[in-house]
């Protein structure tokens, strides 16, 4: 059987593979999309790369799943804690095609580390603190040989720092680096290891383009024309390496192997909104905050700063057997990251990563608005609140819509996923806070803060199909996300498991290839479900979601 190759963009919005296509930066790219089918692929409701990736991984929706973001709620409780693959709640397609006796290899998925067991190779993804961490690859001989094959392999670039400083050049030739050495270590895996499918994902691109989007998009409110053609070069150059290397493995794949391109969601503009969600709650009068004294204001931060050195000065050993012998460790020193403040007994609605979550009486420990009535009227409050913000200093609107997580989330980890989906325009950025109609018409301002990347998600991204297969040359217009892993499967001779939330895009494949050859054994059994003990290496891997603003 030829082989699959699959290849996951992190990050490429639709026009920006047209575009990089069209005036030739991307040629490979360019021949694929004329003579396959190009489309969009809509993210996951909350278009965030941990449930995106996982649900590409999975075929279902994040609330069976079980990943919202990199950080997820903890049940019971009002803490969020950093996850891995063991967070996760529903077995990966890997691990269903290799129990059907095809053989795999999965290079670099978000939330893939610890590597599991499967019919051939898995390296994790950035989730993984360094290479030399157990469970960076399956099976664990393959780390050396990766070393002595490429020597340093990079989990993740340092785009953010060079891009703070204003060194483009080297935030492009960091992200540049990543991708040339991943999709080289794929190529040889794929000539070693001849597996049925392989998958390989870069995430450089959505680093560089949190940071850089200004540079790339004309229409983006920071964009200055001298400096984005000062730079254009240098960042051009991670999307060359990017197409020279899909070009050269389609060629080491051969002519009989069909390819997908997918991206978990696109990029924009980033509003700045999220940051003030927080506030807007506070003066709205929907979360009330800790009462605190000032010297406990000032004991708390030096507290909370002192956590923070010990956390990235201390060696890992030493962070073990503090978490071996003082169990509070863990909570104390993660507190500061993942936990939420509030007075519960007068709080109604509180944030994280990014959307809305209801203080729900039976959900959470110290609930105080009851299910049914009054959490439905809550929800109608609050998103007529949340339409109604509008820029400080421009009056524009600056959220596009407000869902309801019920819609869009089903499954046994429901209960986990954000109740109000919080949409924000991509056409503003706001600097100096909101108005808010919901806080009578009073300026909420923005306090100061790190600075924001001006590049944020957006819920469409790239789908390139391409090979025999697949039909020539067709539009694939708009498809979910969740329809990702059937096809894989459908591909690989399978039928597709019924607990899959899409289905095989068969609408886009030659005749010859919609027959369905064998069914596929279905091993839905999660991982262990929670957190496990880890290497200690925790701080390296919140750094690495603090450079892409997903946490503070």
């Amino acid at each position: 059987m030829p082989p699959l190759v699959v290849v996951g963009i992190d990050g490429l919005p639709p026009a920006l593979a047209e575009r990089f296509a069209a005036d030739g930066t991307m040629p490979a790219l360019g021949r694929l999309i004329g003579s396959g089918c190009f489309g969009t692929l809509r993210s996951t409701p909350n278009y965030q790369s941990a449930s995106a990736w996982t649900s590409i991984a999975t075929g279902v929706n994040p609330g069976r799943h079980g990943i919202v973001h990199f950080t997820n709620p903890i049940r019971g409780s009002y803490q969020f804690e950093q996850i891995d693959a063991r967070s996760r709640q529903a077995a990966t397609i890997w691990r269903l095609l290799s129990d059907a006796g095809r053989r795999v290899a999965v290079l670099n998925m978000p939330v893939s580390y610890p590597a599991e067991p499967v019919n051939g190779v898995m390296i994790s993804g950035w989730l993984c603190p360094s290479p030399s961490a157990e469970g960076f690859t399956h099976p664990p001989k393959l780390a050396a040989q990766i070393a002595m094959h490429v020597g340093d392999y990079p989990i993740h670039p340092d785009v953010r720092r060079h891009a703070e400083g204003g060194r483009y050049d080297r935030a492009a030739s960091a992200a540049r680096s990543g991708i040339e050495t991943k999709l080289s270590v794929a190529q040889w895996l794929l000539e070693a290891e001849r597996p049925d499918l392989l998958c390989v994902v870069v995430t450089e691109t959505d680093s560089l383009q949190h940071w850089c989007w200004h540079l790339l998009d004309e229409a983006h409110p920071m964009h200055d024309t001298v400096t984005a053609s000062h730079w254009r070069e240098s960042i051009k150059s991670v999307y060359r390496a990017l197409d020279d290397g899909i070009a050269k493995l389609l060629r080491a794949a051969g002519d009989a192997a069909d390819l997908l391109i997918v991206s978990d969601h696109g990029q924009a503009p980033n509003s700045g909104g999220q940051v003030l969600l927080r506030p807007w709650l506070i003066d709205a009068g929907y979360l009330a905050p800790v009462g605190r004294s000032a010297p406990r204001r000032v004991a708390d931060r030096i507290l909370r700063d002192g956590f923070a050195m010990l956390r990235s000065g201390l060696p890992n050993r030493s962070k073990a057997w503090l978490r071996a012998h003082l169990p509070s460790w863990q909570t104390r020193t993660q507190a500061g990251v993942c936990g939420v403040s509030a007075d519960w007994s007068r709080t109604r609605a509180f944030t994280e990563v990014g959307h809305v979550f209801i203080n729900l009486r039976g959900r959470q420990p110290r609930g105080i608005v009851e299910p049914g009535t009054e959490y439905e009227l809550l929800l109608d409050e609050l998103s007529e609140g949340l339409l109604s913000l509008r820029d400080a200093d421009t009056g524009a609107d600056l959220v596009a819509a407000v869902e309801r997580g019920a819609a869009h989330f089903h499954g046994p980890e429901a209960d986990l996923m954000p109740d109000l989906l919080v949409h924000w325009r991509h056409d503003v950025v706001t600097r100096r806070g909101i108005w808010s109609s919901g806080a009578g018409d009073r300026l909420v301002e923005r306090k100061a803060a790190p600075r924001l990347p001006p590049g944020a998600h957006h819920p469409d991204g790239t789908l390139i199909a391409y090979g025999p297969s697949f039909r020539l040359a067709s539009e694939a217009g708009v498809r979910s996300i969740y329809d990702v892993a059937p096809t894989i499967v459908h591909l690989l001779g399978c039928s597709v498991p019924g607990h899959f939330d899409g289905a095989a895009m068969l609408d886009l494949l030659a005749e010859e290839a919609r027959e369905e050859v064998e069914s596929l054994p279905v091993n839905d059994t999660a991982p262990e479900a929670g957190r496990n003990a880890r290497a200690g290496d925790d701080e390296v891997v919140m750094e690495r979601l603090r450079s892409l603003g997903y946490i503070e």
